[in-house]
């Protein structure tokens, strides 16, 4: 009789523990299924076209996501994020201004495997105005992004061998960016990057 019940409570521990690896391979495939990368057309914009054809060059704080707008003419969802400007490099905006971005992609749906801003973060970015002058959406996408991370910054898109490298050792938030593309960015010394941007925006 002990050993019915030892084999009835060991096969009752087994199923238990199948249905158990059944559910978590199904969340991590529901998971899997939620995330997606959309390929699109980026536009081929270089350093020295973004600086001379935005309307706004500044390095922003992002703020809280605010809307995902989809449908319409936006053939791609674009999510828009209240960001407080820290610099103005070009542009009529001022220093504290608080402005709207606009980032392709949303939630679940990332372009090229870019990953959406996150609040806290800093950028320096290359901006249109989308025709009211609070809202723009980013020159080249991508390829007209720059995150600041202390005296790193990276540059995401195309790679501009002109841009000032950086050298030192890079700090834990940089190498978690590194590895979400693959190592697939420029790595800049932010104050070099900033006195370039400055210098070529005064010969512009």
């Amino acid at each position: 009789m002990k050993k019915v019940r030892i084999m009835i409570l060991s096969l009752s521990c087994f199923a238990l523990v199948s249905c158990n690896e059944e559910d978590t391979k199904g969340n991590s495939n529901r998971n899997n299924e939620l995330k997606a990368s959309v390929h699109t057309l980026i536009e081929a914009v270089t350093y020295n076209q973004a600086i001379k054809e935005s309307d706004l060059i500044a390095e922003v704080r992002i703020g809280k996501k605010s809307d995902t707008i989809s449908g319409g003419n936006n053939i791609i969802a674009k999510t828009k994020f209240e960001s407080k400007i820290k610099k103005v490099y070009a542009g009529d905006k001022k220093n504290q201004d608080i402005i709207d971005i606009l980032q392709d992609g949303k939630e679940g749906m990332e372009i090229e495997n870019y990953p959406l801003f996150q609040s806290g973060e800093t950028y320096i970015l290359m901006l249109i105005d989308s025709g009211d002058g609070q809202t723009f959406w980013i020159k080249g996408q991508v390829n007209g992004t720059y995150f600041v991370a202390g005296n790193t910054t990276l540059k995401f898109g195309n790679n501009e061998p002109s841009l000032p490298k950086k050298k030192n050792n890079l700090d834990s938030a940089v190498i978690e960016k590194l590895e979400n593309f693959n190592n697939k960015v420029q790595v800049l010394d932010t104050i070099d990057f900033r006195e370039r941007l400055d210098k070529d925006l005064k010969r512009k």
